[in-house]
C-alpha cells in the first residue's frame, strides 16, 4: 500500500494532499496574502513557515509512516520527463542556482524534510515532472537569431498528466500515442506529446496571448515601445500586465463572459481572438508531429469556457478529436508519479548538476 504525501508550492498558497494507492485521501490548500509573501526578501527565506504550516497538519492528521514524499519540482535546468531522487546537489541547485525564482523551487527542500520526519525505513522523497522538462528535438530549437534559443519551460506536470489520462480514457496508452496539450490559465503553454516524450513546446510569450502575458508580438511594433521601459517594467508589462489584462482590464475570464453576454462586442471579439490564437498554437505542434495526432486536449482555468472550448474546436478538429480536461490535475499527477515509482512500474532519476 502505498502512502504519499504531495506538494505544490504556488506563489500565495500551498497544496498538499495524502493519497493511498493514488487515491486521495484528503487535499488542503493554504492560502497567503501578498503582503504577509513580501515580508520575506529572499525566496528561501519563506521555507520554515510553510513547511511548519504543512508540518501542523499533519500532526492534526496523525499522519502514517510514508512511502514517499512527492513534489512538484521547481526550475532546476533542462531534465527529462519523470521522477528525480530529492538528494543534497538536488536541493543546492534550486537554493542557489535555479533557473529563474519561483516558489516551486521551495518544494524539493519541503518535501525531503517531511520525509525526514515521516517517511519509512528506505523510504525517498522527489519532485516529478519539473517545470524545466525539456525532451524537444533539436531542430525545433532553433530560431532566426543565434543568440536565442527556444526552451521548454512551463506546465508540464499538468500537461503530461492530461496526456496520460486521455490516453487511458481511451485505452490506449500514452507511449503509444500522439497528443497536443494546450494549458490555458494566467499564463498558457502547450506541448506535442510523441509516443512518450514532449518533442515540442510552446512557451507562454510565443504565440497565443493569455489572462496576463501577451504571447508572441510583432516585433516591428514592439521594439520602439521598449525605449520607454527598463527590461524590468517591460517584463512586468508583457508578462502580468498584458493578455486580457491589458485588452479588457481584467483577467478574470467568467467576468469578461457576463460582458459578452450583456452586448459587450469588442469583448466578444477578444475572446474570439484568444480561442484563434490558441488555435493557432495546436496547428503548430501538430506540424511538429507532421499531422499525426490522436488527441487534442486543453486543460488550465479558462478551459472551464464553453465558449472558448467550442471556437477552439471549431478551428482544429479537423486535426484530432479535440477534448477538455478544465482545471489542474497536478496533485494526483504527482501522487500517480510517486506511485508508478514506489511499485517499480517507472524508474527514478539522480539529478546531474
Amino acid at each position: 500500500m502505498g502512502k504519499i504525501v504531495v506538494i505544490n508550492p504556488g506563489t500565495t498558497s500551498t497544496k498538499f494532499g495524502y493519497f493511498v494507492d493514488a487515491q486521495e485521501e484528503w487535499t488542503k490548500e493554504i492560502k497567503y496574502n501578498s503582503d504577509e509573501i513580501k515580508k520575506y526578501n529572499e525566496l528561501f527565506d519563506q521555507f520554515d513557515f510553510r513547511l511548519n504550516d504543512i508540518l501542523t497538519v499533519l500532526k492534526e492528521k496523525n499522519m502514517d509512516k510514508l512511502d514517499a514524499v512527492v513534489s512538484r519540482g521547481g526550475l532546476v535546468g533542462p531534465v527529462k520527463s519523470g521522477a528525480y531522487v530529492i538528494d543534497q546537489a538536488l536541493l543546492d541547485k534550486l537554493e542557489h542556482d535555479p533557473v529563474l525564482e519561483h516558489a516551486s523551487n521551495l518544494g524539493a527542500k519541503i518535501a525531503y524534510n517531511i520525509l525526514e520526519k515521516y517517511g519509512k525505513e528506505n523510504a525517498k522523497s522527489y519532485i516529478y515532472d519539473p517545470v524545466t522538462v525539456d525532451e524537444m528535438i533539436d531542430v525545433a530549437r532553433i530560431t532566426g537569431l543565434k543568440e536565442i534559443q527556444r526552451k521548454s519551460i512551463g506546465h508540464h506536470l499538468n500537461m503530461r498528466a492530461v496526456a496520460i489520462k486521455v490516453a487511458e480514457d481511451h485505452d490506449t496508452t500514452y507511449e503509444q500515442s500522439n497528443i497536443v496539450v494546450a494549458h490555458l490559465g494566467g499564463g498558457s503553454t502547450a506541448s506535442a506529446h510523441r509516443k512518450g516524450k514532449i518533442v515540442d513546446f510552446v512557451s507562454d510569450d510565443e504565440i497565443m496571448f493569455s489572462a496576463e502575458r501577451s504571447g508572441g508580438l510583432p516585433l516591428k511594433e514592439l521594439l520602439p515601445l521598449m525605449k520607454d521601459y527598463s527590461v524590468k517594467d517591460m517584463s512586468k508589462k508583457l508578462r502580468n500586465e498584458a493578455g486580457l489584462q491589458s485588452l479588457l482590464g481584467t483577467k478574470d475570464l467568467m467576468e469578461i463572459e457576463e460582458r459578452i453576454k450583456a452586448g459587450d462586442h469588442y469583448a466578444e471579439q477578444v475572446v474570439s481572438a484568444l480561442s484563434l490564437q490558441i488555435a493557432k498554437t495546436i496547428a503548430t505542434l501538430s506540424t511538429t508531429l507532421k499531422g499525426e495526432v490522436d488527441y487534442i486536449c486543453l486543460t488550465g482555468g479558462m478551459a472551464h469556457s464553453d465558449r472558448v472550448f467550442n471556437q477552439v474546436e471549431a478551428y482544429i478538429n479537423y486535426v484530432a478529436p479535440v477534448k477538455r480536461y478544465p482545471g489542474e490535475f497536478e496533485l494526483i499527477a504527482l501522487a500517480k508519479g510517486g506511485e508508478r515509482v514506489i511499485n517499480s512500474k517507472e524508474k527514478s532519476n539522480s539529478f546531474k548538476g
